[in-house]
């Protein structure tokens, strides 16, 4: 009876360890897709109002989720600090720190710091909107390897599982 409890807690790590990394490629498709609404967000607000950086970042954080709203907060906090770091450095930094967003999606992220703030509204907005784009197109390409590679990692687990069971039978 021991031995069968054995196998079945084994038979289901090992399902489990496959399922949470299968899930661990939905989050970061759900971090860019999060990131990408809130660049949006960013777009409609400077289109519409054109405020100064710090309302535009408040506004941002006020109105979007997960790593988004992080990156927005903290950025607004920084801005009280820009005496000990400009903004571009404290943009980048901070987009550093999100790891679910993939470091293409750092990458993508990161020239937004030299131009928010620093530009016309018109230059502020090309540039936000061409990285909402490139953040959708990659969020398109997580979506499609999470799929694929989901699936993947979800039967190793299940079989990897499965074989440790006939092993220590």
């Amino acid at each position: 009876m021991i031995r069968l409890m054995g196998a079945v807690l084994v038979a289901a790590g090992g399902a489990f360890l496959g399922f949470q990394a299968a899930a661990g490629l939905r989050r970061r498709v759900r971090a860019v897709r999060q990131m990408g609404a809130g660049l949006a967000l960013l777009e409609q607000e400077l289109e519409l109002n054109a405020p100064p950086l710090s309302r535009l970042l408040e506004r941002g954080a006020a109105r979007s989720e997960g790593p988004a709203k992080a990156l927005f907060q903290c950025c607004v906090q920084g801005l009280d600090h820009l005496e000990r770091e400009e903004f571009s450095s404290l943009w980048r930094r901070l987009a550093g720190e999100h790891p679910e967003l993939t470091v293409e999606g750092q990458a993508i992220l990161s020239p937004l710091g030299d131009t928010l703030g620093r530009y016309e509204a018109p230059r502020q907005l090309e540039a936000l909107s061409a990285a909402r784009r490139r953040l959708e197109e990659l969020a398109a390409r997580l979506e499609a390897d999470s799929r694929r590679q989901g699936r993947v990692y979800q039967a190793l687990g299940l079989s990897g599982g499965a074989f440790l069971v006939i092993l220590l039978l």
